[in-house]
This record gives structure tokens, sequence and C-alpha cells, in this order.
């Protein structure tokens, strides 16, 4: 091939010279058109604002867990605190459950209560001997058992947890 070729071999043929570019049409807009998708539109923001509301409503109400779970960390590590635990879990039950439940439940009927909530047997029957001596017990004093009081907030920490509120 030349250095210099004809217009011809360049652009094809005499045919194409002064031809003008056909115009592009106008972009497709992405604006719906119709108004079904408003409502879908609208349908999907009502669902999107139905789940944010139901997310902060079991967020705030889940409030007295995150408390409870705070305040079992404290008792764990202060074994003058452990008194507290029965009112601790008491008080959580009462977030839980109605107030005609659990306000009379004491003993085993409130050990099964707890294990019935929480949907296996976390606490034994022994622990409502030893809750019942940490809510009767002289202020100041010390829970003695370690062992007792480990398996205690051990199984508070996971009741706490696990239960599922009654409706």
């Amino acid at each position: 091939m030349s250095d210099k070729q004809s217009p011809t071999e360049l652009f094809g043929s005499d045919r194409m010279w002064g031809l003008k570019e056909l115009p592009l049409p106008d972009p497709v807009s992405w604006w719906p058109q119709t108004e079904g998708w408003y409502i879908v539109g609208g349908m999907i923001l009502a669902g999107l604002c139905y789940l944010i509301w139901r997310l902060w409503t079991r967020y705030r109400d889940n409030a007295y867990r995150r408390e409870g779970l705070a305040d079992l960390e404290r008792m764990a590590n202060d074994p003058v605190a452990l008194k507290e635990l029965p009112l601790l879990l008491k008080k959580s039950a009462l977030m839980a459950g109605s107030r005609q439940q659990v306000a009379n439940l004491s003993g085993r009927a409130w050990i099964e209560w707890l294990n019935e909530t929480a949907g296996q047997e976390l606490f034994s029957m022994a622990d409502a001997d030893s809750l019942e001596q940490l809510a009767y017990a002289q202020p100041g004093r010390a829970f003695t058992d370690g062992k007792v009081a480990g398996h205690l907030i051990e199984a508070s920490k996971s009741w706490m947890r696990m239960h599922r509120a009654s409706a």
C-alpha cells in the first residue's frame, strides 16, 4: 500500500461522502411511567418503614435483657452483689411475662417457670434453695459457695439470652 490512500480506499465508496450522521433517539427515562410502579414503590416504602419500626421496638423491648446481662457481669465479679440475683431474675421475668403469672412464683414453681420459658432445663431444683438463700441473706454478706454461684450466674445469663416473653 502507498503512503497516500484515496478517500475511496479509506471510507469505502464515493457514495458515502456527504452523508450526515443520523440523530440518536432521546435516552430512555428511568422514572416510572405508569401508576402501577408508584403503587409498588409505595408498598416497598411501607414495608421498609414497618421493618424499621419492628426492629426498633424489638431493640427497645429487649433493653431489660441488655441491662440484666450487664448486671450479671457485675455480679460475677462481686460476690456481695450476687445477693441481687433473685431480684434481677424476678424483675426480668416481670418484663417478660405477666404480673399474674410471675409475681407469686417461688421455690420449685419459680424454677419450673424459668426452665419452661427458656425452653430447656437451665436451673435445677437445688437452685431454688440457693436463690432463696441469696434473697434472704444478710446485707453485705458474700455468698460463700463459688461453684453454686458460678452455676447460678451462668444459668441466669443463658436464661436472659434465650427466654421468650409470654403474650
